[in-house]
């Protein structure tokens, strides 16, 4: 498969991105990456690592645009940004994915202008995944995507959710939750007290409201909210995850010596596994016509490979023909 690799977005630099690609391509020999960016910092950057045996397709793209440029001033203005030709690469058939640790309003404006939409979808939205209490996985929709939502947008939101965590996560009927101030059918703004309605009659399976508490709690595999609600729950959960493991490592430093000390490393290296943003690497758009990853900018080279595994995986499963097919059902039976 191969998959176009933004390498200019990471904040820590092209280096962290080339080690990516090694990552990806040593784990997944199916992967094949090709590297959009600035060519000549990205073959002075592979000398300067002394790869001398490392060979990855470069497309040149000589702008770049920062996290600071809006999406619609990159979208008109830097037209040969790595963001932008990268996707043309997808558009033009030359890959089947793009990953990029960039500017996130970037890639969602590029894709919807050069790709479009699937049929069916109002909104793209942005899918994350958190870990439970019980071990299993929710989908977390929207983290980014669309700051301002009406009902149907976060209804939509719900279906993609659901079909992202029955192809992602294998669960066979995802129950799905409203992220709310409250439990209560009637509590939250008019946005979201409309949602819910719409999903009560819906065939999902629709467990009610849940708060923020809730959402590692194991009661819902999808919890919808808007992007703006969503992507500030993570990065704080990035954040205190961070944090905790930070803590946590210099606790049981302290406090236990050789043999108690190599199980509590051994105990760490599990949590970090299921703490540690790196280890999700990147959330996908969902409802593109196209596959489109987008990794934190202040990914690793672990995040940035994940990611890079992410949209090997979704390219796998199949999802936006499930999605064509299910929003088409749904229209049918709402004209009936």
């Amino acid at each position: 498969m191969k998959i176009a690799l933004d390498a200019m977005g990471a904040e820590e630099g092209i280096s962290t991105v080339i080690e990516a690609c090694i990552l990806a391509t040593q784990e997944n020999s199916d992967i094949q990456i090709t590297l959009v960016g600035r060519k000549d910092e990205i073959e002075n950057e592979i000398k300067k690592m002394n790869l001398h045996n490392v060979h990855f397709p470069i497309v040149d793209a000589p702008e770049v645009v920062n996290m600071e440029d809006s999406a619609l001033a990159a979208l008109k203005n830097k037209k040969n940004s790595s963001i932008a030709v990268g996707i043309d690469l997808v558009k033009e058939g030359k890959t089947e994915a793009f990953v990029s640790p960039g500017n996130t309003g970037a890639v969602m404006a590029t894709s919807l202008v050069k790709l479009g939409k699937l049929k069916g979808v109002i909104r793209p939205c942005l899918a994350a995944i958190f870990p439970t209490f019980s071990g299993k996985r929710v989908v977390l929709v929207d983290v980014g995507a669309n700051v301002d939502c009406k009902p149907n947008h976060l209804f939509q939101f719900a279906v993609l959710g659901s079909i992202y965590a029955f192809k992602a996560l294998r669960v066979k009927n995802p129950r799905v939750a409203l992220l709310n101030i409250g439990s209560e059918e009637n509590k939250g703004n008019e946005v979201v007290v409309e949602t819910f309605k719409m999903l009560k009659k819906s065939s999902l399976s629709f467990m009610g409201n849940v708060e923020g508490k809730d959402i590692t709690s194991d009661r819902a595999e999808v919890v919808v909210c808007d992007g703006f609600v969503g992507n500030i729950i993570l990065k704080f959960a990035e954040g205190f995850a961070a944090t905790a493991l930070s803590i946590m490592k210099k606790e049981t430093r302290k406090s236990m010596w050789g043999l108690g000390q190599l199980l509590s490393n051994q105990w760490l290296k599990k949590l970090r596994a299921t703490l540690d943003y790196a280890e999700y690497g990147g959330v996908p758009l969902l409802g593109i016509n196209g596959i489109c990853v987008v990794a934190h900018g202040a990914s690793s080279s672990k995040a940035i490979k994940n990611a890079i595994m992410t949209g090997y995986r979704f390219s796998q499963t199949g999802i936006n023909q499930n999605i064509e097919n299910t929003l088409k059902e749904i229209q049918q039976r709402q004209e009936k």
